[in-house]
């Protein structure tokens, strides 16, 4: 007899690929002096550049007081909340303030996602995507809520522009409504995940007009807002437009897991439409709010300005040097390589996710096939510093016939 509800039994058999792997890697993670025939992970996007220099701070928080031993706020820490108010009004050059009554801390990004299809869908609802796309989204709208993702093909991929265009949402939710499902929103990745690509506001306006006419939520996912690289324009946030069509239906939500590399303490924000959605939200996110100590931690950090400040200067100078470094040694390796640019109506900001860089094969080629995020001949190209600030990895998804050797150096 089975021990599992068949619920149970249906999400165990239909786990997404990525949670999967990752879940294998966990099991079995290298170790050069413990575990040498172990797995060394170059699927996940942890930033190690600045390490040494988050621990060094982290370490010198001491928060320790009695309230940490009783339940926290299900929307999260209000001091938290206050001090990420502050700190998106100064970093986006805000020229309102954000309520915290419309902020929730939850456990990741992956959490916040979850809540918010919760909230916004009903059971077997899909969520329009630009693809290629993230694909840990699949298990974030599925896992509590059960909705799904529909792929929305960005344009000319097969050129390499990989355009956003407002067209592809409504040939998206036309289809969707074809095959009988029922689209109830929309999520943006800016900077977009995996081409880097940044997208301004004429580009993400007609989106939101488009979802307004359907009334269709949009969720708005800056992860990377902060992850753009040396001497490029400021990123302009969702948190910037001066008009927004239907504010109640849009949502920002990031987390502190890419920007500041610190995907263990599993904080995830939303700011949300209205703070109706928020308190809604509160009550599921009591399940999985993070604890008052991590929370209190992470306030002290954000309220350092001063330390900010150095760090992101600090990240994207790194970042920029990695990026330089591997964009030349994948550029030396093989004049059939090319390295996907930003469209000029873009902002000149970051030119790839600063862990992936997008690579395209002139010809198609023995070396390498699609894997599922991607569309044929294109690959992900993972860049972090696993050893040392001045050292590197390159990984090629689906490398065969002797070139991962000649890619790891």
């Amino acid at each position: 007899m089975n021990t599992l509800s068949i619920r149970a039994q249906e999400k165990s058999e239909c786990i997404s690929e990525i949670l999967n792997k990752f879940m294998l890697v966990q099991k079995n993670t290298y170790d050069d002096e413990f575990n040498v025939n172990g797995i060394c992970n170059l699927g996940v996007a942890e930033n190690y550049l600045c390490e040494n220099e988050l621990v060094s701070k982290l370490q010198s928080i001491q928060v320790w007081n009695t309230t940490h031993i009783y339940y926290p706020n299900s929307l999260g820490l209000l001091s938290f909340r206050q001090t990420l108010c502050k700190f998106f009004q100064n970093i986006f050059h805000l020229n309102y303030q954000l309520n915290p009554d419309r902020m929730l801390i939850s456990s990741g990004l992956s959490g916040v996602m979850s809540l918010l299809s919760y909230i916004i869908g009903n059971r077997d609802d899909v969520l329009l995507i630009a693809s290629p796309y993230y694909t840990a989204f699949d298990h974030d709208v599925s896992a509590l809520a059960n909705c799904a993702t529909f792929r929305c093909p960005l344009l000319e991929q097969s050129t390499g522009k990989f355009i956003l265009s407002v067209e592809i949402f409504r040939h998206g939710y036309d289809q969707a409504i074809k095959q009988g499902l029922h689209p109830c929103g929309i999520i943006l990745v800016n900077p977009h995940n995996p081409t880097g690509d940044i997208y301004d506001e004429r580009t993400i306006q007609p989106i939101l007009e488009f979802a307004a006419e359907k009334q269709l939520h949009v969720i708005i996912d800056e992860i990377y807002a902060l992850s753009v690289y040396e001497n490029e324009k400021p990123f302009q946030s969702i948190l910037n437009y001066t008009s927004i069509i239907d504010p109640q239906r849009t949502h920002f939500v990031w987390s502190l897991s890419k920007d500041f590399a610190l995907s263990g303490l599993r904080l995830g924000v939303l700011y949300a439409g209205s703070d109706v959605l928020c308190s809604c939200a509160a009550i599921i996110n009591f399940l999985q709010v993070p604890s008052t100590i991590v929370q209190e931690i992470a306030m002290v950090l954000f309220s350092d300005q001063l330390w900010l400040d150095s760090y992101i200067k600090l990240n994207r100078s790194r970042l920029t040097r990695q990026y330089e470094k591997i964009k030349a040694k994948v550029e030396e390796l093989d004049e059939r390589i090319v390295v996907h640019n930003l469209e000029q109506d873009f902002f000149y900001g970051v030119i790839f996710i600063y862990y992936y860089m997008l690579i395209h094969f002139k010809k198609n080629d023995d070396y390498f096939k699609s894997s599922s995020i991607m569309v044929f001949t294109w690959l992900q190209v993972l860049f972090l510093d696993v050893l040392s600030q001045d050292g590197f990895v390159l990984y090629f998804l689906f490398a065969k016939n002797g070139l991962m050797k000649q890619l790891i150096d």
